[in-house]
Parts: structure tokens; C-alpha cells; sequence
């Protein structure tokens, strides 16, 4: 054991059923709790909890419990928090709602005191807050806003009151403008946004504007607005499509590349070696699925003025996973190279190019945790035995835990570098609800689980403050998270007495038996018998069992779990058998076992993953529903039926590349005609030559890809269907 866990031998461990449980989970608590120290500094958080929702909660980084820093919307309703940015003088930015204001703009100090409400922007029903933050090399942060007065345009602030203001009305009038992709901060304090369209009379078509933060200082630049890589020095690199320029943020300093190979089609990816940008080119008609898929993924480097060819690999399903930005100029490939899988390390030159792993090795890693510094966190082997946590830095490795005592997987997108030199990461959890979060300085020693940050999600919900505020004084022992207090019916397993009465006020205050109740009401009602069987997503994700009319519960309890059903959004059971094979050895009833032992000993509850169970429309991308309405997903709620009866009219899109909205604001006698803006697309609007989004130019796709046009196929169908999967380019709008 790599950690220093407190001694707890496996076979003293018993779970009720008489089966051996896992020493992982009690050692690893057991070592985090031994070691746990913090960084010093104040962290805030989201975390949802059933008496407040999700909202903003306060750790003092000494790994003492954390607390609520202020309950912005009093009950279980939560303020959404949002858009975390830091200020200059350590405080923080965020976004949230309550019933007063709507969603707008509040600021902290990590204080309940110096938590309040910073503007209140959005004079109307406030159901629009702002977006967009970025954080400016001045101090400044700009922001999108919106109000009834100069509709959405752009704000900066210095994080007070009177520092806070629009910054230029591109727009006049309450129609404001139309922004298309993230704000970029240049290391001047200056910044570049897009535009959809022209805001400011017919002599310019510009999309790209550059801006000091003032009226006077914003301009146009040029007319492009798709994807960018920024280097340390201020150049801004961009791709249209069919080539590449570069500018320092002037129009007399923007131009377009000259000698580039097979610009048409380039995609930028990140900075690399000093002053370079990578950039990928796929040949053309190459698929993952045949003999072309060799040597088709070119990888070359330029700084603006030569061109050259970094390496050659193939094409592959996991083609959006393959490059990963470690920062300080170095950049690892997971590739294929010749039909051998290998991880290549570089600085984007010959010399400083090398295989770190190769074959069944390189086979054997998952996600790469990029530290922002040259150097990477990766987890090598799949098995508790193989399995090793190894610090990659230049062209070696360097092993820091193995065993048991290392994660299962890793959040690639979640490494946070403390104020002290440490980070603190997530262990990638498939969904799970309480999040482990692990604590490490790099060594065997400092590298392990932060009790006191269980359940958080890292990312943008995370901000490490740059001031340690007074905080009230909390227990010096961090505790493990409080578990849910159950009360079994002897009568019917998994039936929970307190939580239906917690849940049903009508039953508690009647004074009727709760069993009672739920055998001959509450389950025909969909009222739920415990907090992981989901009566109403069992049975839409289950048309069978509906049509049959039976109960849900009864069907799960007496089949459904051996057929692999899911008990409800927050439980996949055939996942937490996959995990815990001792249940799977004694044939038990996964959410029997984890109700009744698994969640006091730890083991985490793996949320489902709906899916689609009518006929499907080739545009309603189910997964991406699901992921991004997840009101719909805990409904389980078929992704076609919803968009086509509801969705659509909601405003919400289908897919990534369909925007609802976009395509009714853009094609008004569709909106007019109060048609489904999705079946007008499909059955008319592509042969019409009318787009989807802003994101997606199907004309374009047909030029670019001729087979798919020869096909008469519609080509946003193709692509989300075929085309991502083969690695086919897109064109903006």
C-alpha cells in the first residue's frame, strides 16, 4: 500500500449479508482522514443537500467540514449557481437566482457578510442571467448581460458596484445583439468576441471585434469567427474553414497564412513548443472503418510564418480524445500509429517528439489529466491489482500510487492547482452523485481522498479564493458525509416508512399507515417507496411493463433487476454489479444490496443512462438530450417524444448542431406557421438551403463531402449519425 492507511484487516470487514466487503473503500476513507491537510486558502463550492438545493458552500482548505456560506434562495429550491470567476483581489464572481431578482450578478469574499447580490441587471423576470465571463489580464472581468432596456450585450466589472457597467450598446434598442462563441482575454487587457452578424451599420460585415473594454476602444476586425488558439505572445491564430490567419488584434496586423498544406478542412488544437500552434488535418475521404484509416490524422505545427509536419497516425473512433494540452508548450497524443496504439509526448519538434508507451501499455490508459504545467496525471491498468496513479513529466514517468489505492479513473477536465503547489482532482465517477474528490502533492504520502469536499463537482463549480477569510470555528476532524437515515418495513423489503413520510406530507398528516398507503394508492399514483426507485422513470423507460399494468416495484423486485432493468435515474444496478463483483458472486439484488449495505459502506450508486424506447427521429440525438436536460433524463422520458410534443416549443434543441431557437428567429414564416422548426428542417429546410445553426453550414457539409450529397442524403442527419463518428469537418454558418 502506497498510502498511510490506518490498519484494517479485509476479513474484520462484514457486510450484513455475510458476504466479505472491499478494504479500499474503509482504508482509503481511514488514510484521508489521517492525513488530510489543507492548502491554507478558502475554497467555494456548489453542493446540493435536500433541505437547501444546490448552493454556495465555504471549505477553509485546512480539510475542517465545510459550510453553507449562504442560503441565496431560502429551501430546497437552490440558487443555480453559476459562471464562478476570480477577481482581482481574491473574491469571486458568480452568477445565481433567487426570488427576488431572478439570475444575476453576486460577488464574495468567502464570507457570509461579503456575500451579496453585486447588480441587479436584469430589470425584468430576471430568467436570463449573465454568461460568458471572462476574466481579463487587467483585473476586469467581462460578461454578457441582459435587460429590458439595451437587450444582451457586453458588461465588464472590477467587482463593485460602480465599476460595473455596459460597455457599448452594439445593438440600440431593446433587441441587443447576437454573440457566437466564448469572450478571449489577450494578455493586454484587451479582449475578442464575435458577432453574428454586422451591429454597426452597413460599412462593415465584421464578426470579429477587439475591445479594451470601452465604447471607443471596441472595433472591428475582420469577418471571421470560428475556431482560435491563442499564444502567450498576443497573436491570435483563427480558421475559417479554408484557411488560416493570424492577428495581434490591429487590422493591419491580421493576415492570412501563406504556404499552409491543406488548410481546407485544418482544425487548430492548442499552443505547443514556444511560440507554435497544432493543427490536424484529416485526408479526404478517409473513414475510421476501413483501410483508409491509415496515416489519414496529419498533425503539423506553424508560428505564423513556416509550416511543418509534426506526425502521421490513424484515423480512429477516439479521434476527439487523442490530443491533450499539458501547458508549458508540451502536448501528449493517445494515437494510433500503424495500427499500434502508443502515447507520444512532444514540444512540437523532432528532437523533443517521443513514445512514452506503446502497445498493450498504452492500450491500457484512461483519461489524461492535464496539470497545466508540462506535466499530466494518467491511471495505467484496468484491474484493482494492475492499476497504478504515474506522474508523467517530459519523456518518463514517475509512479505514485498503486494498488488499491488508486483512483479508478480520472475527470480529465477537473485538475485544480492550489495556492500551495498541490491539486486537488476527481475521480471520474460515470455519474455518481457524491463525486470523490482526491487531494495530491505528487507523492505517495500527500496523494489522497478529501473527505470534506465529497459530493462537490469540480470545474467551473470550484474556486480556490485568493484570501483566507475568518471562518467560524468548526470541528478540527473532518467527518465522513452523513448518511441518509432509513427505517425498513419488515413487511415489504425496500420499502423506506421515513422516506415516503418525509415526501408525502398528505399521508404523514393523515395519520394512515405508509405501507398501506403505497400498497393500495401511492404506487398507482407514482408516489416512490425509497430514494432510488423511480416509479415514473421505470416505467417510461419500460413500455412493457406500463402496457402490462403492473407495478413497478413489484416488476423490478421480481425481474426487472435480472433483466438488467434500471431502478431509477440515480441507480444503474448492472453498473453497480459491474463494480461489486462479491454482489454479483452471491446473486444479489443490486439495489437491495446497496440500500441495505452498500451505502454505509461507501460504495457509490452509479447513475443510469437513459435511453430512447420509440421510433426515433435521425435528428433527435437522445444522448445529447439526456445530458443536457436532465429534468427529461430523471423522467426517463423517451428523447423523440419529448422534443417532438414538448421540447421544440420549450425551446430546446434536438441535438448540438439544431438550435431551436435560432432556426425559428432566422426562418420567420416557419415560426409563423407554428410548425416543428425540426420537421420543417428535415422534410424541407435542407433541400431549401436553409441552415440548422449557427454552428452547422449544411451546404457546405455536401460540398465538402460529395458521397453524402450523391446520396441525397440530408447532410445534419449524416453527420450525426456517420460523419462525427468518421471524423468528417464541419462548417460553421
Amino acid at each position: 500500500m502506497a498510502l498511510n492507511t490506518v490498519d484494517t484487516d479485509a476479513s474484520d470487514v462484514e457486510m450484513a449479508s455475510g458476504t466479505p466487503a472491499q478494504a479500499m473503500t474503509p482504508n482509503r476513507w481511514a488514510a484521508a482522514l489521517a492525513t488530510s491537510g489543507g492548502s491554507g486558502s478558502s475554497f467555494i463550492f456548489v453542493r446540493s443537500d435536500e433541505d437547501h438545493g444546490p448552493e454556495l458552500w465555504v471549505s477553509d482548505g485546512t480539510g475542517a467540514a465545510p459550510r453553507l456560506l449562504r442560503d441565496i434562495w431560502p429551501g430546497p429550491h437552490g440558487a443555480d449557481i453559476a459562471n464562478m470567476t476570480r477577481l482581482a483581489d481574491g473574491r469571486a464572481l458568480f452568477t445565481a437566482q433567487d426570488p427576488d431578482h431572478g439570475y444575476e450578478l453576486w460577488v464574495t469574499d468567502g464570507t457570509a457578510d461579503g456575500t451579496s447580490l453585486l447588480y441587479d441587471i436584469n430589470d425584468g423576470s430576471g430568467t436570463e442571467g449573465p454568461a460568458m465571463f471572462t476574466a481579463l489580464a487587467d483585473g476586469r472581468v467581462a460578461f454578457v448581460a441582459s435587460n429590458a432596456a439595451h437587450g444582451k450585450e457586453i458588461w465588464v466589472t472590477d467587482g463593485t458596484r460602480d465599476g460595473t457597467n455596459l460597455m457599448l450598446e452594439m445593438t440600440s434598442g431593446a433587441e441587443g445583439t447576437r454573440f457566437y462563441g466564448p469572450i478571449h482575454a489577450w494578455p493586454d487587457g484587451r479582449f475578442v468576441f464575435s458577432t453574428l452578424e454586422s451591429t454597426t451599420g452597413p460599412a462593415t460585415k465584421a464578426t470579429l471585434w477587439v475591445s479594451n473594454g470601452t465604447a471607443e476602444g471596441t472595433v472591428a476586425l475582420s469577418d471571421l469567427r470560428e475556431q482560435s488558439v491563442m499564444l502567450a505572445d498576443g497573436r491570435l491564430f483563427l480558421d475559417n474553414g479554408s484557411h488560416i490567419t493570424v492577428t495581434d488584434g490591429t487590422p493591419e496586423g491580421t493576415r492570412i497564412m501563406e504556404g499552409t498544406p491543406g488548410t481546407d478542412g485544418a482544425r487548430l488544437l492548442n499552443p505547443i513548443g514556444e511560440d507554435g500552434i497544432l493543427f490536424r488535418i484529416i485526408a479526404e475521404g478517409a473513414s475510421a472503418t476501413n483501410a483508409t484509416a491509415r496515416d489519414a490524422v496529419s498533425y503539423f505545427v506553424t508560428d505564423g510564418t513556416s509550416t511543418h509536419l509534426l506526425l502521421k497516425v490513424d484515423l480512429t473512433a477516439n479521434l476527439s480524445n487523442a490530443v491533450h494540452d499539458l501547458g508549458d508548450g508540451k502536448t501528449l497524443f493517445k494515437v494510433t500509429v500503424d495500427g499500434a496504439e502508443q502515447i507520444i509526448v512532444t514540444d512540437g519538434s523532432a528532437e523533443g517528439t517521443g513514445t512514452l508507451l506503446f502497445g498493450q501499455e498504452a492500450s491500457q490508459v484512461g483519461n489524461v489529466a492535464s496539470l497545466g504545467d508540462g506535466r499530466a496525471l494518467i491511471i495505467k491498468g484496468y484491474s484493482e491489482e494492475t492499476r497504478s496513479l504515474l506522474l508523467v513529466d517530459g519523456m518518463g514517468t514517475t509512479e505514485i500510487l498503486s494498488g488499491s489505492d488508486v483512483p479508478r479513473n480520472l475527470s480529465a477536465d477537473s485538475v485544480t492547482k492550489l495556492a500551495d503547489g498541490s491539486f486537488i482532482f476527481q475521480e471520474a465517477a460515470w455519474g455518481i452523485s457524491d463525486a470523490v474528490i482526491w487531494r495530491t502533492d505528487l507523492t505517495a504520502e500527500g496523494t489522497h481522498v478529501a473527505p470534506e469536499l465529497a459530493g462537490i463537482q469540480l470545474g467551473k463549480n470550484f474556486l480556490e479564493l485568493g484570501t483566507a477569510p475568518v471562518v467560524p470555528e468548526t470541528p478540527t476532524d473532518p467527518q465522513p458525509p452523513t448518511l441518509p437515515q432509513h427505517d425498513w418495513s419488515s413487511v415489504l423489503p425496500l420499502f423506506d416508512v421515513a422516506y415516503y413520510l418525509k415526501n408525502n406530507g398528505d399521508v404523514a398528516a393523515s395519520g394512515v399507515d405508509p405501507l398501506q398507503h403505497f400498497l393500495q394508492f401511492g404506487a398507482a399514483e407514482g408516489r416512490d417507496p425509497n430514494s432510488h426507485f423511480d416509479i415514473s422513470f421505470y416505467l417510461n423507460q419500460n413500455p412493457d411493463v406500463l402496457a402490462a399494468g403492473v407495478s413497478a416495484f413489484d416488476h423490478y423486485m421480481a425481474s426487472g433487476w435480472k433483466e438488467g432493468r434500471d431502478a431509477s435515474f440515480s441507480f444503474d444496478g448492472a453498473a453497480y454489479l459491474t463494480a461489486n463483483d462479491d454482489v454479483v458472486r452471491e446473486g444479489l439484488n443490486p439495489l437491495l444490496h446497496y440500500l441495505l449495505h452498500g451505502e454505509a459502506e461507501g460504495r457509490d450508486a452509479i447513475q443510469a443512462t437513459p435511453h430512447a424506447t420509440g421510433a426515433q427521429n435521425p435528428l433527435v440525438d437522445a444522448t445529447f438530450y439526456y445530458a443536457t436536460y436532465t429534468d427529461v433524463a430523471k423522467e426517463g422520458v423517451d428523447a423523440t417524444q419529448h422534443y417532438m410534443d414538448f421540447g421544440w416549443q420549450e425551446g430546446r434543441d434536438a441535438n448540438a448542431f439544431f438550435d431551436t431557437d435560432w432556426y425559428l428567429a432566422r426562418y420567420d414564416d416557419v415560426q409563423k406557421a407554428g410548425v416543428n422548426p425540426l420537421e420543417h428542417y428535415l422534410q424541407f429546410g435542407a433541400a431549401e438551403h436553409r441552415g440548422p445553426s449557427a454552428a452547422f453550414d449544411g451546404d457546405a457539409y455536401l460540398a465538402r463531402h460529395d458521397d453524402v450529397a450523391q446520396a441525397g442524403l440530408n447532410p445534419l442527419a449524416h453527420y450525426i449519425q456517420h460523419g462525427q463518428f468518421e471524423g468528417r469537418d464541419i462548417f460553421p454558418a
